[in-house]
C-alpha cells in the first residue's frame, strides 16, 4: 500500500537524466515530471498505481486512465478507471467500468468514433504464471453514463482470422509462437489501430494493426474474417537505441500518430522510452527521449496545446507531463479528444 502523503507528492518532481538519446532542440524545454496527487481515500484502496493508458473525458472533464492493476493486493483486478484532474490529482472516486466483473492488465484508452464512446484494451499476454485469462483478452467498447462506463460491446482480439484462418500473429506477420502484448490503440481514419509491444518483426520494428469497423464487430461480440489487418510496421530506434515495442498509440486532429515506445518483456532494457510521432506507414520520429523513466500512454491534452504523458513508476508513486506537440501536428486549441 502507498505509504506517501499529499506533502510529499507536492514537492515530488522528478528532474530528468542526462539524455541517452537526442532530445528536443534546445530552444524547446524540457519536461519536468510531476507527481500525480494521489488521496489518501483512494491510496487506501489500491495497492499499486500504474497508469498505462490515458484519454481525455470531456463529459467528465477529467483525463480517464486505465492502470495495470485495480485494487487491493489480494483483489487486484476490480473494473474501474482512475479519473484525473487537468492539475494532476487524482479523483477519490474511482470511475466504475459497468457490465464486467474483472479487470486484467487494463493497457490502453482512446475515444470512439461516437461522442462519449471509449475503447479499452487489456494485454491479451500471459501472466506471471503463463495464464491468459479471459479478463486478460478482452477488447471493450463503453460509453459514458454518468461517473460510470457501461460495456456496450467486447470481443477477445485473439479470436481475429483472416479470410485464409490464419490467427492474429499469423495475420500480423509475425511467429505464431511469438509472446503476444497488445499495449495500443487509437480510432484513427475511420478503424481502430492496433499497436503491439511484441512480439517484434523480423526486422526488430513494431507491428501496428487495422481493425476495421470496431463498433459493429464489438456490438456483435464477434470479429468477422478479415476485419483485422496488418497495418505496416515502424521502426523504434532512432539514434541507435535498442528496438521497442509500441506501449501506446494516440490519434491528432490532423491525422499525426503519437506513439509511445518501450522494450518489450523479456527483451534487452536501457531503462527508459521514448514518444515518437508518423503518419500512416511513415517513419518515426523522435519527438523526446526519457532516460530511467518509463512512458506508458499520451494523449492530446484538454485543451489541445500539447501531449500529455503517463508514466508507470511500480511501487513508486505514478507522476504525468505535458510535451510539445509535433511541429508537423499542429492543432486547434478548442480540439480535444471525445
Amino acid at each position: 500500500m502507498f505509504g506517501f502523503d499529499g506533502a510529499a507528492l507536492a514537492v515530488a518532481l522528478v528532474s530528468q537524466a542526462a539524455a541517452m538519446m537526442p532530445g528536443p532542440a534546445p530552444s524547446v524545454p524540457e519536461p519536468v515530471l510531476e507527481a500525480i496527487w494521489v488521496p489518501p481515500a483512494l491510496a487506501r484502496r489500491t495497492a499499486t498505481l500504474e497508469p498505462s493508458g490515458v484519454v481525455w473525458a470531456r463529459g467528465l472533464d477529467r483525463y480517464l486512465i486505465v492502470s495495470d492493476d485495480t485494487g487491493s493486493e489480494t483483489d487486484h483486478h476490480q473494473p474501474w478507471l482512475l479519473a484525473m484532474s487537468r492539475s494532476g490529482a487524482f479523483d477519490e472516486a474511482v470511475v466504475p467500468l459497468l457490465g464486467i466483473d474483472a479487470l486484467n492488465d487494463a493497457e490502453s484508452i482512446c475515444a470512439g468514433p461516437e461522442e462519449g464512446t471509449f475503447f479499452i484494451a487489456t494485454s491479451h499476454s500471459p501472466n506471471r504464471k503463463g495464464r491468459t485469462p479471459e479478463a486478460r483478452r478482452m477488447l471493450l467498447l463503453t460509453r459514458l453514463a454518468g461517473r460510470a462506463l457501461r460495456v456496450e460491446g467486447r470481443v477477445d482480439l485473439t479470436t481475429a482470422r483472416d479470410r485464409g484462418g490464419a490467427g492474429l500473429l499469423q495475420l500480423a506477420g509475425l511467429p505464431a509462437d511469438g509472446r503476444l502484448d497488445i499495449e495500443a490503440i487509437t480510432f484513427h481514419d475511420g478503424a481502430l489501430l492496433i499497436g503491439l509491444k511484441s512480439p517484434l518483426s523480423a526486422r526488430n520494428a513494431a507491428v501496428v494493426l487495422r481493425f476495421q469497423d470496431p463498433l459493429a464487430a464489438l456490438r456483435a461480440g464477434t470479429i468477422p474474417p478479415g476485419a483485422v489487418t496488418r497495418a505496416w510496421e515502424v521502426a523504434l530506434s532512432e539514434g541507435g537505441g535498442i528496438p521497442r515495442g509500441i506501449a501506446d498509440l494516440t490519434t491528432l486532429p490532423d491525422g499525426t500518430l503519437i506513439v509511445v515506445a518501450n522494450a518489450p518483456k523479456g527483451r534487452t532494457s536501457d531503462n527508459g522510452g521514448a514518444v515518437f510521432s508518423l503518419r500512416d506507414g511513415g517513419p518515426a520520429h523522435l519527438l523526446h527521449w526519457f532516460a530511467h523513466q518509463r512512458p506508458e500512454g499520451a494523449t492530446l491534452a484538454a485543451d489541445g496545446t500539447s501531449l500529455i504523458v503517463v508514466f508507470d513508476n511500480h511501487e513508486k508513486p505514478p507522476t504525468w507531463a505535458r510535451l510539445p506537440l509535433p511541429a508537423t501536428g499542429a492543432v486547434k486549441k478548442s480540439a480535444g479528444a471525445r
